[in-house]
């Protein structure tokens, strides 16, 4: 039975009303449009895909290092030693993370650790080399993690983003006054301590992970330091910003000294000469100059008093803004990925908060089955929707991330150990038979004559996700993207009709995301009351804390019959959290009620296990299936192996900092951002494991200019997401890998 009706405020998820009625449901209506891949010409399909590559190959970019190029040159050893260094390495890191913070104002970081702590990380990964013993090939990698996450002695707890979780002047809340040990999450003690990776830094993100913009810190930070004197308490907080366009940019000015096909020599020469301000190599001193004066101008509203008339001259006939969203929430891992301050940044994925960034910043998001890894040491948003998950520079990097961090212990039913240890986690691996993982994560055995990748692998195509607000780039994206797989990876493409996966179920899932999410993130966030958790406010000393005045507690009475204990709480919440939270808090208290909980709860998990079960129906999940080319279900739809779906089907709105928060995203309010992730709330609900891979990018063509005022705009950016079954991501890996080698341009 369909549930009647969902919240009102989650049911509008497509902007403002143009005229369009509701559905029987409240929502309003979400056409979904026939993509039949059987009837589409080939001719054109390979005409599209050669202009793709012709498109691709003008499209410059700067040389990014990878985990395997890192890994690789960590083990070659010439007369001189190795040719490169984790010391090296990590110092160049952390220069283009300082070139991003101060002089691009990226805020992709909450918290930068010092030269000092990261080169201390580094000469120990460089000693375990020389000793011929490193710890995987995660060793020596800098890394970042989410503000979210634990991360032990580096940064004493971690804050979410939240003011409610840190001193009145902005600083993490000391560990060593709240508990007797260091405060550390599994996934961090896996990354840094059994892999031997370095950390560079905490990136930042949207307020406890509400949020699809990066707009939403509650912290106005810069680099990590305490906030200044007049800014302690104003809500107003820095966005973080795509590095796209000035990564276009930079790359123009040094696409002179860059090679045609650029190698190891290049990128190491890079490392060598870096310096924090001019981590890039541009040699004009002039065009870094003129691009430090552009980036004040769009961010600050200002240059320097030498070249202000220029500055304004040059921008004012601008159409197009280059302070675009990374997307939401783990905006600063997204951002630090793409333009390589790290290589790998470990996040959580909600309802697509790594997969969203990832996709508008042209990098590889990766959310593994719902309790793969153990979320102790996780600030809790949506406990039954939070994954630890990654976002990397490359598939080659997101596999050899995958393959080093995967549990790959037998898990014991006694003991729920996690590799090796007890896991803290009670939700760790619920959704795992690790037998049966074993078998889903391998595809079935290919013959002698199988001589394309992905023989024998079907990929389904729902038509249940083809909507009609799609926009065409995407559509065209998705076309070429599985017709790529069918003819050179040799799968097989199965349509799933609508009677399988139903639209009506994809439709809903995004308003019962919300209601769920908000609901859990309610009882979550109600332990941060100032007494418990949270700040520690002292009604009688501090000013700015917020009162109600008389004229308040006349108009509304209730107010007035709170005693000091209610005061003080409400005044931690108001300050403490921001507009996001507040109205998310908000409103899962509210479906939380007794008058909602069964109209407005309940019917969201109904559409919850409706749609989980429609996925399942249609993935292969038994050894007996692995061993058939072809299963068949008792209506006759054919099973598949793994689905293709776009990520998103919006681009990078443009941001502007002069505005409010609520202006800020120009032509986007805080409802229409909630359809940012339409396309990725379908597969968080069922906790399929699932990779964005970014298709192409051709922010430029023959007969455009690349400058700010006609320049990379985000709308020639597309993804495609790759998911499964629980546990299959190996499979899940392997088709998407193929996207990413073939059809993503290779950074040279």
């Amino acid at each position: 039975m369909m549930p009647r009706r969902l919240l009102p405020p989650f049911t509008a998820l497509w902007g403002r009303d143009h005229g369009r009625k509701r559905n029987e449901f409240g929502a309003y209506s979400i056409r979904v449009i026939s993509f039949n891949f059987k009837k589409t010409n080939i001719g054109c399909f390979q005409q599209l895909l050669r202009q793709h590559h012709q498109d691709a190959s003008d499209c410059r970019r700067l040389p990014r290092m990878t985990i395997e190029r890192a890994s690789r040159l960590f083990r070659t050893v010439d007369n001189e030693g190795s040719a490169l260094t984790s010391h090296d390495l990590s110092r160049h890191c952390y220069n283009l993370a300082s070139f991003g913070e101060n002089q691009l104002q990226l805020n992709a970081y909450a918290k930068l650790l010092s030269l000092d702590e990261i080169l201390e990380q580094a000469n120990k990964s460089d000693e375990r080399f020389r000793n011929g013993c490193p710890k995987s090939l995660l060793d020596g990698i800098p890394v970042t993690i989410k503000a979210n996450i634990a991360v032990g002695k580096w940064w004493e707890m971690p804050n979410a983003c939240s003011r409610i979780l840190t001193h009145k002047g902005g600083s993490a809340i000391d560990a060593t006054t709240c508990i007797d040990e260091v405060y550390e999450s599994d996934i961090a003690q896996k990354l840094l301590k059994d892999c031997g990776a370095v950390l560079i830094g905490i990136t930042n993100m949207d307020e406890f992970g509400m949020g699809s913009l990066g707009i939403n810190n509650g912290l106005h930070h810069s680099s990590g330091h305490a906030l200044r004197e007049d800014q302690q308490y104003e809500k107003k907080c820095s966005p973080t910003y795509n590095p796209l366009p000035w990564i276009h940019r930079i790359s123009m000015m040094t696409s002179g000294t860059k090679p045609t096909a650029g190698g190891d020599d290049y990128v190491l020469q890079q490392i060598r000469i870096s310096t924090p301000d001019n981590p890039h190599c541009i040699e004009d001193e002039k065009d870094l100059k003129n691009l430090i004066e552009e980036v004040q101008y769009w961010t600050r509203g200002y240059s320097s008093a030498e070249e202000t008339e220029h500055a304004k001259s040059s921008t004012k006939s601008s159409t197009t803004s280059p302070l675009l969203s990374p997307g939401g929430s783990s905006s600063g891992a997204a951002v630090a990925t793409a333009h390589g301050s790290s290589l790998l940044s470990i996040g959580t994925d909600t309802g697509g908060s790594l997969r969203l960034p990832s996709a508008w910043t042209g990098t590889v998001g990766f959310k593994p089955s719902y309790g793969t890894w153990s979320r102790y040491g996780v600030v809790s948003y949506a406990s039954s929707l939070d994954t630890v998950g990654f976002i990397a520079g490359s598939m080659e990097c997101a596999k050899i991330a995958w393959d080093c961090l995967r549990d790959n212990s037998v898990r014991s039913t006694k003991t729920n150990e996690w590799n090796g240890r007890v896991c803290r986690d009670p939700t760790a691996r619920i959704y795992h038979n690790h037998n049966d993982r074993a078998l889903q994560s391998t595809p079935r055995p290919r013959s002698e004559s199988d001589s394309k990748p992905l023989e024998n692998i079907c990929i389904g195509i729902p038509t249940s996700f083809s909507l009609e607000e799609c926009p065409p780039f995407i559509s065209r994206a998705w076309s070429i993207g599985a017709h790529h797989l069918q003819n050179v990876g040799g799968a097989t493409l199965v349509s799933i009709p609508d009677s399988k996966v139903s639209s009506e179920w994809v439709k809903l899932s995004c308003a019962a995301y919300y209601v769920l999410a908000c609901a859990e993130a309610s009882s979550n966030l109600s332990r941060y009351d100032g007494v418990r958790y949270g700040l520690d406010l002292d009604l009688d000393v501090d000013e700015d804390i917020p009162t109600f005045d008389a004229n308040v507690k006349r108009k509304y009475p209730a107010l007035s019959e709170m005693n000091l204990l209610e005061e003080r709480i409400s005044a931690t919440r108001i300050l403490g959290f921001g507009d996001e939270v507040q109205r998310r808090v908000l409103a899962g208290t509210s479906v939380l009620s007794s008058d909602r909980f069964h109209s407005h709860y309940e019917a969201a998990a109904i559409v919850r296990a409706r749609l989980s079960r429609s996925l399942e129906s249609v993935l292969r999940t038994s050894t007996m299936e692995y061993n058939d080319e072809r299963v068949i279900d008792d209506s006759g739809c054919e099973k598949v192996d793994v689905m293709l779906v776009p990520t998103a089907l919006s681009f990078p709105c443009v941001l502007n900092p002069l505005h409010d928060d609520d202006s800020m995203a120009e032509g986007m309010d805080s409802t229409m951002a909630f359809a940012n992730d339409v396309m990725t709330i379908p597969i968080s609900l069922g906790g399929f494991p699932s990779v964005s891979v970014p298709l192409f990018q051709t922010p430029f063509g023959d007969d455009r200019k690349f400058g700010l005022k006609e320049g990379f705009d985000g709308s020639d950016i597309a993804s495609l997401q790759v998911f499964g079954h629980r546990g299959s991501e190996d499979i899940v890996l392997k088709v998407a890998s193929l996207l990413d080698a073939d059809l993503h341009p290779t950074v040279s």
